[in-house]
Order: structure tokens, then sequence, then C-alpha cells
């Protein structure tokens, strides 16, 4: 979700533990949609992996909308993200065959009773923080305080959903960080490698410790650890294999159109699960998630070889 260059501001470079971390959180929500059951530390992970999109969102978005040119930015932003939205709405719509009518329009796209019972329920909210964040930029302090007091919300109340307040704190939490301290996302990388593993394992032993209920935790009581659990990955695997960092990061690209596309090929595995009635093990299903994920960016892949212009209105250019 990087945000295309302006005059205003260097493009950031791509940090390729970065990226892995982006496509770590893509595999946890393709995992929370599987057929067949959860992946249990999926309960731990699923809300984190969310809060790293949003947060790194802001974190990008922050210089261009301090920049003079923060409101051209903002307009080809709120497109690049209103083109993919349209779409994959409008093709989910046709693929569940829903009929012509104003409430099945409006739980598409997400206008419903829950807002969030809509695939494409991110882009939306994404528009919003960013159109959102325009505004108040110039008031920054409004802008932080507002951001905070949403962080304290119960991000899944379904009267507070539309849009979600909780992500729209991460995604001020995630400018907070680079108007406060610009780089420090470079500098995460010179932190001491031990700390890097001690952040891995310290959220590996308490995800594991709530899975077998010998010692319980609320899932939102560590969201912040697993958030940087899931930074440090792609650190600490650069040490262990470079060769398979590297790999990680390649694979990365078209994560944006992995994580918009990956509810159709799910509908697919769902439909094989009703017309195949077998009783399929859950780990069966959990060993799916990266085909799926490949799956799905071999059309990212295919589509952009020959019809890139197609790719630029799925992905908004992504």
């Amino acid at each position: 979700m990087t945000p295309s260059p302006t005059p205003s501001a260097a493009p950031p470079v791509r940090l390729p533990w970065v990226e892995i971390a982006r496509l770590l959180a893509t595999l946890s929500v393709i995992m929370q949609h599987v057929p067949g059951g959860g992946f249990p530390p999926n309960q731990w992970l699923i809300g984190p992996s969310l809060v790293t999109f949003f947060l790194l969102a802001g974190y990008f978005s922050a210089a261009r909308l301090r920049g003079q040119e923060a409101g051209t930015w903002t307009a080809r932003r709120l497109m690049s993200l209103l083109r993919p939205y349209l779409f994959w709405c409008a093709a989910y719509w046709l693929l569940a065959g829903m009929p012509v009518s104003s409430a099945s329009l409006a739980s598409v796209f997400g206008l419903g009773a829950c807002p969030m019972l809509t695939p494409m329920w991110f882009l939306r909210d994404l528009m919003i923080f960013t159109l959102a964040a325009f505004l108040l930029v110039k008031c920054r302090p409004a802008l932080y305080t507002l951001g905070l007091f949403c962080l304290f919300l119960n991000r899944w109340d379904d009267s507070l959903a539309w849009p979600s307040p909780y992500m729209f704190g991460d995604f001020v939490l995630g400018i907070m960080l680079a108007s406060a301290a610009p780089g420090c996302l470079n500098c995460w990388e010179r932190i001491p490698l031990a700390v890097h593993a001690a952040i891995l394992l310290s959220c590996a032993a308490l995800i594991w410790a709530s899975c077998t209920d010998t010692f319980l935790l609320p899932d939102g009581s560590f969201s912040g650890l697993a958030v940087l659990a899931f930074l440090s990955s792609g650190i600490v695997l650069k040490v262990v294999s470079p060769g398979l960092s590297r790999l990680l990061a390649g694979w990365s690209s078209g994560s944006f159109f992995v994580y918009c596309s990956h509810i159709f090929v799910l509908i697919a595995l769902m439909g094989v699960e009703t017309c195949f009635p077998a009783p399929w093990p859950s780990w069966a299903w959990w060993c799916l998630v990266p085909v799926v994920y490949m799956l799905a960016r071999g059309v990212y892949l295919l589509v952009g070889r020959h019809a890139p212009r197609a790719l630029v209105l799925m992905t908004g250019g992504k």
C-alpha cells in the first residue's frame, strides 16, 4: 500500500523486511478466511496484521500529507484506491450472483447494517482515513488527539465500524511516527539482532500459552508486540537465510492484488468443500494458504504482462 511518489517528497526506499512484513500479514488474512475452521494462533495475529497495513499506510503517507502538493497527492491517492474498490466490489457482486437491489448493493459496498461485512472494507476505510488526515493535517494536534482517542475504541464494535475507528488510530499513529521521528522505520533494522529475536520469541510464547489455555490472554492485549514481531521477522530472516529473505521480499510484489483477490480463490475452495463433502482435516486447509497466495500472485504477474492497463484498474497502480 505504499503511495506513489510526488514532487513534494522523494519516493521511499522499499525495505525488504517491510515487504516481508506485508507478505506475512497478507498470509495471516488469507489464513483467517480458509474453510474448515481457522488457524488457532491466527486469533492473535489477524488484528495485528491489519494494524500493520494501516500503520505502514499512515507512515508512508505522512510526508505527502505535509508537502506543498498535499491536495494533489490526496486526490490521486483517493482515485488510485477508488478504482480497485469499485472493481473488486463489482466482481464480488457478480460472482456471488446477488440480485440488483438496494439491499444487496449496500451489503457489497459496506453500507448495510454491518459495514465490516464487505470484502473491500479496508479500501473504503483507507480512502476515508486519507481524506480525514488531509483535512486535519493543518491542525496536527487535533489529528493526533482524535487518532489516539480512536485507539482506545473497540475495533470490532459494529456500531462504530464505518469507518473502523481503531484502524484510523493506527493510520494516525503511522503519521505520528513519521512526523516525530523521520526515518524511524529505517532505524528499526539497526536495533541489535537480540532485540528482534526476543520480540519474536516473546510473541510466539504468549500466543502458544494462550492457545493452550495455560496463560490465557485477550487477543488485543499484546497486539503491539505482534505488530513488532511482523516487522522483526524479515530482519531475523535476513540474518538466518539471506537467500530466503530475498525470495520472500520478491514474492511480496503483488501482495496488494493478492489481498484484494484472495477472497475469490477461497470462494472456489468453499465450493470444492461443498461439492466434495469429505472430512477435510483443518491442517489440510491451512497448508493451502501459500498455494492460494502464489495462485493469486501468478494471476497478478500474468495480467501485468498481458494487460497492464487492466492491472491498474485492479490495483490502482500498486
